[in-house]
């Protein structure tokens, strides 16, 4: 199997997740190298020497977006960590929604977590305000950082320091399908690899009862990530690559854009304002109401935890080719510390903890769904099976996603444009053109 960073390593036990939910914990054999024997036995002999300057210590780690049922792994694995090193990790899980809100508000007051969890766009966001813990000693002196593609060392590197470690990748450009409504519809049983082919089966997917949708052939959300992956596809940057300018206002930009917005006003396969799911907890797809869509692989497992049925009737391709390219972009979740934290050595005693790969597989991998970004993750039997094998392997067509240090902003910004020209209350010219005025405003400050 090929992978961003190539290469393969030790195997490792699978925690997996049950179609209805529960945690399932499946112990098999594991073969491994016998020199991860013998780095395992160095790093326990380390772990022993240090544990009588740890003993007794105590650290905060915040983190978001994890699942009640994922919480309680995460409290086990705790609690193996305060056996083994005499630390006490003290948890917060907090939502995505407010995660940023509640980090920037913790830097101002000095009360920041030791260790918190940061989405794609975080680290020069923070890393620029100065309220992070430069990692280098961290990663100078730790064997396993070697085995991290390059592709995650960039993203948590700024100013010359890494500031974070990789825990999660993710890409939403994956091409998901229901192959029982290609049936339905009389068509081949195949994920459409460009636009063309999209466009060309999309209408004859959708179901309508009037002005109501029961189906959506193709569904998107309206929002500047899933615009970025369709600018890219289509031979663009949205900005430049000194991030000084914002690029929308294009070809390449009024084609992508035209592209978002044609499902909803000019080919109607969806509702103009999205597909609505109707029930809580599921996302649309997993409801039963799109045939086409590109996915997250959380998205995914929305339906494999909460729509059983639906994860059976499921087909995940490559991204689409574009006029342009075959290409997603891919983000990083990390781990990252805060600056002020007084346990700077229990904080790295953690973090070599956290992203040991059984412990990173137990939280991350099998409860969010996280796509390799090391090499000792490609043997995981996660990524063995359908559809997070087809998934895995959709990580070649990746690149990293272009970041600024304004980029909430930015973000926030670029969604409310793409949501005007969604809802044809601007041309798709009048759009970019707004669109770059405001986001050049914001990175002028």
């Amino acid at each position: 199997m090929q992978f961003i960073g190539g290469g393969s390593a030790a195997a490792v036990g699978s925690v997996l997740l049950a179609a209805c939910g529960d945690p399932v914990v499946v112990t098999e054999e594991v073969v491994v190298k016998e020199e991860v024997i013998k780095e395992v036995e160095v790093i326990k002999e380390v772990i022993v020497e240090a544990k009588p300057q740890l003993q007794g210590k105590s650290i905060e780690v915040r983190w978001n977006g994890l699942p009640p049922h994922v919480q309680d792994i995460a409290k086990d694995k705790i609690a193996e960590f305060k056996a083994e090193s005499g630390v006490t990790i003290e948890p917060d899980f907090s939502d995505w929604a407010s995660s940023f809100q509640k980090i920037t508000t913790g830097f101002a007051a000095g009360t920041a977590p030791d260790i918190f969890t940061g989405g794609g766009i975080w680290v020069p966001v923070l890393a620029s305000k100065g309220g992070v813990l430069a990692l280098d000693e961290f990663v100078e002196s730790w064997a396993d950082w070697s085995d991290y593609y390059d592709i995650g060392k960039r993203d948590v590197t700024y100013g010359g320091h890494v500031v974070a470690i990789p825990l999660a990748a993710q890409y939403r450009g994956n091409v998901t399908i229901r192959p029982s409504m290609f049936e339905a519809a009389g068509l081949e049983v195949k994920t459409p690899e460009s636009w063309d082919e999209l466009n060309e089966i999309a209408p004859k997917l959708t179901v309508r009862d009037g002005d109501k949708f029961e189906v959506a052939g193709m569904a998107v959300t309206h929002h500047t990530q899933v615009y970025e992956v369709e600018m890219i596809q289509a031979g663009g940057d949205y900005f430049s690559e000194d991030r000084t300018t914002p690029l929308n206002n294009t070809p390449e930009g009024i084609t992508a854009l035209t592209q978002h917005v044609s499902y909803g006003l000019v080919s109607e396969v969806m509702p103009v304002e999205g597909m609505d799911s109707g029930i809580p907890n599921l996302n649309a797809f997993a409801a039963g109401r799109v045939a086409i869509e590109q996915h997250w692989p959380r998205g995914v497992g929305n339906a494999e935890l909460n729509a059983p049925d639906v994860f059976a009737d499921l087909l995940v391709g490559e991204p689409m080719l574009g006029p342009s390219k075959k290409i997603d972009q891919v983000f990083i979740d990390k781990y990252m510390g805060f600056r002020l934290t007084k346990e700077p050595d229990a904080v790295f005693a953690a973090l070599e903890f956290l992203n040991r790969p059984a412990v990173n597989f137990a939280i991350v991998v099998q409860g969010q769904q996280a796509m390799p970004f090391r090499t000792v993750m490609e043997d995981f039997e996660f990524y063995s099976v359908s559809p997070w094998r087809e998934f895995a392997r959709n990580a070649q067509f990746t690149q990293p996603r272009q970041v600024v240090k304004e980029h909430f902003a930015a973000q926030s910004a670029m969604t409310q444009w793409v949501q005007r020209a969604s809802f044809g209350e601007l041309s798709v010219e009048e759009t970019l053109e707004g669109m770059d005025a405001e986001v050049l405003e914001i990175l002028n400050g």
